[in-house]
């Protein structure tokens, strides 16, 4: 698909231009009396609300100037230029500081409410926000002009750790959006979205035999014609639960394709989004998927804490959906465990997904869980057995997973390294050499980043030590 091509489609979506909200018209003329005109009664209102002085509010915004790399330095009296209405951050320092009053007062402070700039050319930062449905709807739409224009240079590997927290939390905790009809003029029907549905799992396929990286623009070229109309358009309550569920799978689609592309960044501001979705219609079976996703994001970073906290929020998050899906966040909190080098808990979770299984019925399985079958739930356990060093339960596990579709390319050639790790384990190198080979060899054919590293480390000799 080319450039000119992708950018036809992304006009016709409307993404050449954004409008502004009428609502978000509202929140600047309100707060314009505290930008650059006296005193900023709304910043000293947060401060005193939350005890801070100048230079605790400095400190703070500093420390997440150098989290996020932003050059600014942050002083007392910077903070004080702010509180008088002397000066107002940059859009991007403004971003910052409202994250560290967001987290801290546990709901969404915006620039706006401020009277600060927020520059909606910063996707980089914006995507990061967690907000309201209309903020979700217009990011989506900038991060899949991106990925269908081949563009990852503004967000490239920016992943930050700890951005989940305050979502998390609001996610877990918080009833479903009040209103989620549309009111735009194009009429969606529900031929639109069964579309949208069809379109996601065709490429969720091509992504397990092909690898992310083959086919992620041409998918969020459709997302940018076809979708966004959607989410802008006209639909009932019920038609908006519908929708918005559909497009969390189809976003969750594209951050698979990105994590498997060694594109965090992307990743994690798809992820974001689509937890912001499931939030909206009440979904904590896809807000537990959400916590999987994130689960293997935080992994590839090498943060072991954060990997258990997403894995054990999937499981919360999982708690009164249908079996599989608990079955899915067990065998993720079993892998959790293991890359703990916890063996016990690793062992039980793996039993407790294995339990969860056998009772899921087949009228249960969501459909964008379809391919978590034996084979898959197999499969991860053994991974999960081998990483905490329980080679015989794990060389059971990968023999019943080995049944799996050769259609599954990728999953296949993950059996191979799984099978050389525990062969590596149990001392014999005839057996890891070989299925090492056999994983390289059968690899060529896959645009898989993700996958190439873990095969360099593979036939390198070096522990795989991941997720």
């Amino acid at each position: 698909m080319t450039d000119r091509f992708v950018t036809g489609l992304c006009r016709q979506s409307g993404l050449d231009g954004y409008s502004s909200h009428d609502h978000e018209g509202d929140v600047m003329a309100r707060s314009a009396r505290v930008s650059g005109r006296g005193r900023n009664e709304a910043l000293h209102e947060h401060l005193d609300q939350l005890g801070w002085s100048r230079r605790g509010f400095a400190r703070r915004v500093f420390e997440r100037c150098q989290a996020v790399k932003l050059p600014n330095t942050v002083s007392p009296s910077t903070v004080a230029r702010w509180c008088s209405g002397e000066t107002t951050p940059s859009a991007a320092l403004a971003a910052a500081a409202c994250h560290v009053l967001s987290s801290a007062s546990n709901k969404q402070i915006s620039p706006q409410s401020l009277g600060w700039p927020a520059d909606t050319t910063d996707i980089a930062t914006e995507s990061l926000q967690y907000a309201d449905l209309p903020h979700t709807t217009r990011t989506l739409a900038k991060l899949w002009e991106l990925d269908a224009l081949r563009n990852p240079a503004l967000i490239k590997s920016m992943f930050f750790p700890g951005v989940f927290g305050l979502a998390s939390r609001e996610a877990l905790v918080m009833p479903p959006d009040s209103e989620i009809s549309g009111h735009g003029t194009y009429k969606v029907t529900a031929s639109d979205i069964t579309l949208l549905e069809d379109q996601t799992k065709l490429y969720g396929s091509l992504d397990g035999q092909h690898g992310g990286g083959k086919f992620r623009a041409v998918f969020a070229a459709f997302l940018a014609m076809h979708t966004v109309p959607l989410l802008n358009g006209a639909f009932s309550a019920k038609a908006g639960k519908r929708l918005y569920g559909s497009v969390a799978d189809a976003v969750l689609a594209m951050a698979s394709m990105a994590y498997d592309d060694q594109l965090p960044g992307f990743a994690q501001r798809y992820d974001l989004q689509a937890m912001r979705l499931a939030q909206a219609v009440g979904d904590h079976a896809r807000i537990a998927r959400v916590h999987i996703h994130q689960t293997r994001l935080a992994a590839a970073q090498g943060d072991r804490r954060e990997v258990l906290t997403h894995a054990r929020s999937a499981v919360l998050a999982g708690e009164g959906a249908p079996p599989m899906v608990r079955a899915y966040a067990a065998i993720t909190e079993a892998r959790a465990w293991a890359f703990n080098k916890n063996s016990e808990q690793t062992i039980a979770a793996v039993t407790r997904a294995r339990d969860g299984f056998e009772r899921a019925k087949e009228s249960s399985t969501l459909d964008w869980l379809s391919w978590f079958d034996r084979f898959e739930l197999e499969a991860q356990a053994a991974w999960a057995l081998a990483g905490a060093g329980l080679i015989d339960a794990g060389l059971l596990a990968l023999k019943e997973a080995e049944g799996m579709p050769c259609e599954r390319v990728r999953d296949r050639v993950e059996l191979l390294i799984t099978g050389a790790e525990l062969a590596r384990l149990s001392g014999d190198i005839a057996v890891y050499e070989q299925k090492a080979k056999r994983a390289e060899e059968a690899s060529r054919t896959l645009a898989s980043r993700r996958l190439a590293a873990r095969i360099t480390r593979l036939t390198a000799g070096q522990p795989l030590d991941d997720f």
